[in-house]
């Protein structure tokens, strides 16, 4: 349970460089994250590549076709930018589903080689043995969404989200500075994509699919979007709930959307905004 938060938690800090940091809605982010989770387990199961190269390829290869749909769709604002990304991922699911020869189809991919030190002993199918790499990750790429919004890009994307028409009178290029962000969001899903599938070993076309968008704006928006621990608290809910409500079969996305609706209307801040409301206590 704490591998597969830690992975959802990769996921929707991914997502909140988007949504969160630049204030732009996308319905195509589970499509990179599929991306990435079949770039690295064929890369190792055909290509044969070391299991340590084949996620950092997988991250490359997310972002390069981030690059490319960012070039075609940032320069459409609004709901045009989100119906563009819900089309890219309807394709990339539809072709995932129907390149059999390569993807499997709807059976997808299964015995996906585990990261393994055999001279260690270690072995991350093992979830105690994927704990300390997985909070090592966790911890790292926290720190680099806390740079990176702390940077002057980071800047430059809170700029966008509030006045893009300002942020470009000051000499912020709105396009470029659009694009690096849907970059780093879309390496970072390929990334947590390739280890979601290293350390599941089975992948399906469903990666890619609307029901893990969902899952994905629910974790960032329920904990909060536009801070750095709410993507994590959310994901963290995300996973208990689901391990919850296991036993309910398709009713726990009526459950998610439910909290998603009370959320949105009662604590629109997301779970963080509980900690910022708290009140400081008078100095005596």
């Amino acid at each position: 349970m704490l591998c597969l938060w830690v992975l959802y938690s990769l996921l929707a800090l991914s997502l909140n460089i988007v949504v969160g940091f630049l204030g732009e809605l996308t319905f195509g982010h589970a499509a990179f994250f599929g991306v990435g989770a079949y770039t690295s387990a064929l890369l190792v199961m055909q290509g044969h590549w070391p299991l340590w190269l084949a996620p950092l390829a997988a991250a490359a290869v997310a972002g390069a076709l981030g690059w490319l749909i960012g070039h075609v769709s940032l320069r459409i604002v609004g709901p045009q930018f989100a119906i563009l990304t819900l089309g890219f991922g309807a394709i990339s699911l539809t072709i995932t589903n129907y390149w059999v020869d390569l993807t499997r189809g709807p059976m997808g991919l299964s015995q996906i080689p585990s990261f393994a030190f055999a001279g260690l002993g270690w072995d991350f199918s093992r979830a105690e043995h994927m704990y300390p790499l997985a909070l090592l990750l966790l911890g790292l790429v926290l720190y680099g969404c806390h740079a990176l919004q702390h940077s002057r890009s980071g800047r430059a994307f809170v700029a966008l989200r509030e006045n893009p028409a300002l942020a470009a009178s000051i000499g912020i290029d709105v396009f470029r500075t659009k694009r690096m962000a849907f970059v780093a969001a879309t390496a970072l899903a390929g990334f947590s994509g390739a280890l979601y599938a290293h350390y599941l070993r089975v992948i399906t076309p469903e990666l890619m699919s609307l029901s893990y968008m969902s899952a994905m704006l629910i974790m960032v928006v329920i904990g909060g979007k536009g801070s750095l621990i709410g993507p994590v608290l959310g994901a963290l809910l995300y996973t208990f709930m689901l391990e919850a409500l296991r036993s309910t079969g398709s009713w726990r996305m009526v459950v998610f959307a439910a909290l998603l609706i009370a959320c949105v209307v009662f604590l629109p801040g997301g779970l963080v905004s509980l900690w910022r409301r708290r009140p400081v206590k008078e100095q005596p």
